[in-house]
């Protein structure tokens, strides 16, 4: 408060000496922190979701540089084991589960600097437990006259 006060009502025509202001701490969080961060978000999603966590593995990349310049992460499911029942709920809710991490990444201060460009998921002939032919039934096209396509 004196410094403030002998500024004011100096005599001189220059403010008095301030004294150093203390050095700015970086709060910025590195490529793996971020990564780090979206991975939790995902397998927490997951699990919340019955996703049994033994059974897929889960990844985060960097993808490039997203909207406004800032850096964007895109996050990786791939299927190690295949259960008959949850596996096929799992891949034809897809939509639905991406929808359910970007509310959760949205709702967090991470992509004020960030950008979540999607969730990845794959199943490989090799899974474990994996079908070997085709199941269900397959679709019918049917081509209306007069139609595109």
């Amino acid at each position: 408060m004196k410094n403030m006060i002998s500024r004011v009502f100096s005599k001189k025509g220059e403010p008095s000496q301030m004294p150093p202001a203390n050095p700015v701490v970086s709060s910025e969080l590195s490529h793996s922190d971020i990564e780090n961060y979206y991975l939790r978000i995902i397998i927490d999603c997951l699990r919340r979701m019955l996703v049994p966590i033994d059974s897929i593995e889960v990844g985060i990349k960097r993808s490039g540089t997203g909207p406004g310049g800032v850096p964007a992460f895109a996050g990786y499911v791939r299927i190690t084991k295949w259960d008959p029942v949850v596996t096929p709920v799992l891949l034809q809710n897809m939509p639905v589960i991406d929808a359910r991490i970007r509310k959760v990444a949205e709702a967090s201060v991470i992509l004020e600097h960030t950008h979540f460009t999607g969730l990845w998921f794959q199943a490989t002939s090799s899974t474990e437990g994996s079908p070997k032919t085709l199941l269900g039934l397959p679709s019918q096209l049917i081509h209306l006259p007069g139609a595109i396509g």
